[in-house]
């Protein structure tokens, strides 16, 4: 019987502890907005890529950079309730997809074709300044 007291509080005493980390989801909000997160993360990735392969330039790169930062800021901003609403949850929806859309155009807006074919902006002194 006194084992099984033990045990039981033991129990309890680690589910108690354990239920602030359980609890504590850092700044995102729920196991739907993860997938926004994802979404933010996924179009970062694809923006440091399209720097690092030429396909952006540095303007074009901060210009969606900045956007980025803006679909961040709605996000804190809708989730300060701790809920995301079905509304929200489209405007995101809609703000990401336009980002994706102007990633992709940025990337295949054939500048690196511009560059390769006029001598004034050689490849070596292009590079230096990105």
């Amino acid at each position: 019987m006194k084992t099984l007291s033990t045990t039981l509080i033991a129990l309890t005493i680690s589910l108690l502890a354990a239920s602030p980390a359980i609890a504590d989801h850092g700044d995102r909000v729920g196991v739907k907005d993860d997938a926004i997160y994802e979404r933010l993360d996924r179009q970062h990735r694809r923006i440091k890529a399209g720097v690092r392969n030429h396909q952006l330039t540095r303007k074009e790169a901060k210009t969606l950079k900045r956007n980025q930062r803006d679909i961040r800021y709605l996000l804190r901003l809708f989730s300060d309730d701790g809920h995301i609403s079905k509304r929200e949850r489209r405007i995101l929806d809609r703000e990401l997809s336009y980002s994706s859309r102007q990633i992709r155009q940025l990337k295949h807006n054939d500048l690196e074709r511009y560059v390769d074919l006029h001598h004034r902006y050689d490849r070596p002194h292009y590079d230096r300044h990105l």
